[in-house]
């Protein structure tokens, strides 16, 4: 990746920023020198970085996996890791649970914003297509069956996903009043 001094710069200072308002202070600085254009580069060049930063901390982690478990390389390949288009979809179906619904979900589920599960793409493609099908989506730390390890209870955030999914699907059929 080829950046400028400057875009490096300010790219430094947006992530090490802890405060957003700072991270937006410092990327209007950004765009007031340098224009529209080089800070919408920046941003495609910071998401190019934090995909690159993924991707390798994923290629670490099979490593590791690999070298220090008896995990075979086929299975350590299949790994579910979190992803840019994986989160940004996760936050999708996290805003299916009601706001007051949100806390009976368990720490890990793939409708929590920012799980694991929430932020992994194979995780949120499966959840969509058991959500289209109508199938059950079972909870993965909730009611686990202790001969085969296998889930048995549905899980409390795919429900409510499933519901405002009923109701969306009604609203495209007939309007938001019910009406055709």
């Amino acid at each position: 990746m080829d950046l400028s001094p400057q875009a490096r710069q300010t790219l430094q200072a947006v992530v090490f920023t802890e405060e957003r308002e700072a991270r937006v202070e410092a990327l209007l600085r950004f765009g007031a020198e340098a224009g529209a254009r080089p800070l919408l580069e920046l941003v495609a060049d910071l998401v190019t970085l934090a995909d690159e930063v993924i991707d390798n901390g994923r290629e670490h982690a099979v490593d590791l996996l690999i070298q220090e478990t008896d995990l075979h390389p086929y299975s350590a390949d299949k790994l579910n890791y979190p992803s840019l288009k994986g989160a940004l979809i996760g936050l999708e179906a996290a805003e299916r649970v009601p706001d007051h619904a949100r806390e009976r979900v368990c720490p890990g589920c793939a409708y929590r914003a920012g799980s694991v599960a929430n932020q992994c793409f194979t995780t949120q493609s499966d959840a969509d297509s058991v959500l289209e099908n109508g199938e059950a989506f079972l909870c993965h730390a909730r009611g686990i069956d202790d001969v085969s390890g296998e889930p048995t209870r549905p899980c409390i955030g795919h429900a409510y996903a499933a519901r405002q999914h009923a109701k969306d699907c009604m609203e495209d059929r007939h309007g938001p009043e019910g009406a055709a």
